[in-house]
C-alpha cells in the first residue's frame, strides 16, 4: 500500500519531545514509519514536509545529524513529482488549509491509497482517505 506520511505524523517519528510539541502518537507513528523502512508499504513524504522536519529536528540536533536524519528519511520514503500545476490547482482538493491541500497533491501525484495523518478533521474533503496511524494499525495488523 502507497501512503503519504503528513508532517505531523513523521515530526512524531523524527522529533524528540524536547521541542515542546506534544508527541502521544509516537509509539504509532514509529511503528508505521517501520513498516514503511522494512518495505511492507510505500512510504510517501511531501517535498514541502521536508524543510519542516529538518527546522524542527535542527532545533535539537547538530546541522550534521540534521542531515543524516533527512538523507535516511530519502532513503525509505519517495518524494512525489509536484510543481506549478499541482500549486495552482491547490483548491480543487475542496480544502480550505493551503498547506493540507498540497499534501493531497503529493498523494494524488504519488499515487497514494491513504493519507497518514493526526488531522483527519482538516481533511474531511480529501479525495484520498485519510487515517490516524493508529486507525491504520487497527486495520491493516497483518502489516
Amino acid at each position: 500500500m502507497r501512503l503519504l506520511l503528513d508532517a505531523n505524523v513523521l515530526l512524531d517519528s523524527l522529533v524528540l519531545e524536547s521541542t515542546g510539541l506534544p508527541r502521544a502518537g509516537k509509539a504509532a507513528s514509529d511503528q508505521v514509519f517501520d513498516l514503511c523502512d522494512r518495505g511492507l508499504h510505500q512510504g510517501l513524504v511531501a517535498w514541502h514536509t521536508l524543510p519542516i522536519l529538518s527546522w524542527y529536528h535542527g532545533k535539537q540536533n547538530s546541522a550534521v545529524d540534521t542531515a543524516d536524519m533527512l538523507d535516511a528519511l530519502l532513503m525509505v520514503l519517495e518524494v512525489p513529482r509536484v510543481g506549478h500545476e499541482e500549486a495552482i490547482s491547490w483548491r480543487a482538493a475542496g480544502l480550505r488549509d493551503f498547506e493540507d491541500a498540497l499534501q493531497v497533491s503529493c498523494a494524488l501525484s504519488g499515487n497514494a491509497d491513504l493519507i497518514i495523518t493526526r488531522n483527519l478533521a482538516d481533511f474531511a474533503a480529501s479525495p484520498v482517505p485519510v487515517l490516524t496511524p493508529e486507525q491504520f494499525l487497527a486495520a491493516h495488523p497483518e502489516s
